[in-house]
């Protein structure tokens, strides 16, 4: 589902990932691990083209998104033929970023509608149902504002769902909540895994990794130092800055 080849990214003197490689297969949880400033979520902007790379290739389904070699300024892929291709990515981030002046159903409706011009009808019948899905169709007509981070979390996940994506990416979705709150997002998200959703999280949660991912990576200093099994991952690390972080977050 998605393949990186070589990527690299930095901002001016700054080289956030180097080199990297990576795979997804269709239905696989991958969760990525690691420090703060490892590059975890610039390689998933990097995913979806809000941010572009510096170097190297990015695949989505097979399909270039993103090709540019060392020194040149410009990807050899066309830019409206690699955002069609990204719809096919739902992005959930560390902030919920709804609109506040837009109700629940609104926030959840409004992007089917806008980019894949989706009757309203049609649209509130999906957001509808995705509300149910993740236990908030009572909260359609209410604001953000009336919710907790919780609610609203589970509310930008349907929002991302709303688009029907093949691929669900996820940056640090409970890093911005009370403590009390984040069972009830994690939850969400392990029942979407459960029914085969391709997913890729940038996590803290390592229980949830443990529990759900059929792959974990570790990055450090922007590079992939170390994949696995949660299992080989967490019980038998075989990279030293692996150990030494598990040691510090376990």
């Amino acid at each position: 589902m998605i393949k990186v080849e070589k990527v690299c990214k930095a901002f001016g003197h700054l080289q956030v990932l180097n080199g990297i490689d990576f795979a997804v297969r269709e239905g696989e949880v991958v969760c990525i691990i690691g420090p703060s400033g490892s590059g975890k979520s610039t390689l998933l902007r990097c995913l979806n083209q809000l941010e572009s790379v510096t170097s190297g290739k990015v695949y989505i389904e097979n399909e270039l998104i993103e090709d540019k070699v060392p020194g040149e300024a410009y990807s050899k892929v066309n830019h409206k033929k690699a955002a069609e291709i990204c719809t096919k990515l739902g992005m959930v981030f560390q902030r919920f970023n709804l609109f506040p002046h837009m109700t629940v159903l609104e926030n959840v409706i409004i992007s089917p509608m806008t980019v894949k011009k989706m009757p309203k009808a049609q649209a509130a019948a999906i957001g509808l149902k995705l509300l149910q899905k993740v236990g908030l169709e009572d909260k359609k007509d209410e604001y953000p504002s009336r919710l907790s981070g919780g609610q609203q979390q589970r509310v930008a996940i349907a929002r991302a769902l709303a688009m029907q994506p093949k691929i669900m990416l996820f940056d640090e979705p409970t890093s911005a909540l009370d403590p009390e709150l984040v069972g009830e997002v994690l939850s969400v998200m392990k029942e979407l895994a459960a029914e085969g959703m391709t997913m890729i999280v940038v996590t803290h949660e390592m229980g949830f990794a443990k529990e759900v991912a059929h792959r974990v990576v570790f990055m450090d200093k922007g590079e992939i130092l170390e994949e696995n099994t949660p299992s080989e991952i967490f019980a038998n690390p075989r990279h030293e800055r692996t150990k030494a972080f598990l040691h510090k977050v376990l």
